[in-house]
């Protein structure tokens, strides 16, 4: 009888480490999401905005996975590229992606996180929110993460329907069916030279832009 109460305490204790484990481990892409949003709210509006966002975004940057980003965006011309195209491409795609957030005026993240949600798919999870911006309106944002590395990061954000990558990738696909690699980089490189001259105009190719939040 003592025996097995004994193995029984053992039993109740494993469990209980087990699922207290997987809470937390489950936990992970909610804390980096709020992570990211409330950067937003963190540093003085006093500052120039250019410099106040050049500052976000080194907060933000090491919480997205580039490589993964960069992979989604090319889709199938990705495994045709060589090892040095592929590292320049994500070096270009990612200070492409650094220089359109600095430019950006508004917050990209509203004012308030009204809810969330987290769900997880073995190396993939996805962090459903509800923000309110500046306006007072609700809008559905929803992050979707890769674990990796022994670490969660972004892949992708999805804004009432229209998914970051996905936009992105519709341009870059459109572009490579037309030309060539060199020839997309030499585009991207152009649009940010014209995007450093002026804030204005279309992000990449010809084709509708990203607003992420109002």
């Amino acid at each position: 009888m003592k025996n097995r109460k004994i193995v029984f305490i053992m039993f109740i204790s494993i469990f209980a480490i087990t699922v207290m484990q997987s809470y937390l481990l489950a936990g992970e892409p909610s804390v980096l999401v709020k992570k990211v949003i409330l950067n937003e709210y963190s540093l003085n509006t006093t500052e120039d905005i250019r410099e106040r966002r050049a500052k976000q975004w080194e907060v933000i940057s090491p919480s997205l996975n580039f490589e993964i980003i960069s992979q989604r965006v090319m889709g199938e011309y990705w495994d045709k590229c060589l090892y040095e195209q592929k590292s320049g491409f994500v070096e270009l795609f990612t200070d492409h992606l650094r220089n359109s957030y600095i430019n950006k005026t508004r917050p990209i993240f509203g004012k308030k996180i009204v809810s969330l949600r987290e769900k997880r798919f073995d190396d993939f999870a996805k962090v459903e929110t509800t923000l309110q911006v500046q306006s007072g309106r609700e809008v559905s944002t929803d992050f979707y993460l890769f674990y990796e590395n022994g670490e969660w990061k972004i892949c992708d954000l999805v804004v009432e329907g229209v998914s970051l990558v996905n936009n992105y990738h519709s341009q870059i696909v459109n572009t490579l069916d037309r030309t060539s690699y060199d020839e997309l980089m030499s585009t991207i490189k152009n649009k940010q030279a014209e995007r450093f001259r002026s804030t204005e105009g279309s992000i990449l190719v010809s084709g509708q832009s990203v607003e992420i939040i109002e």
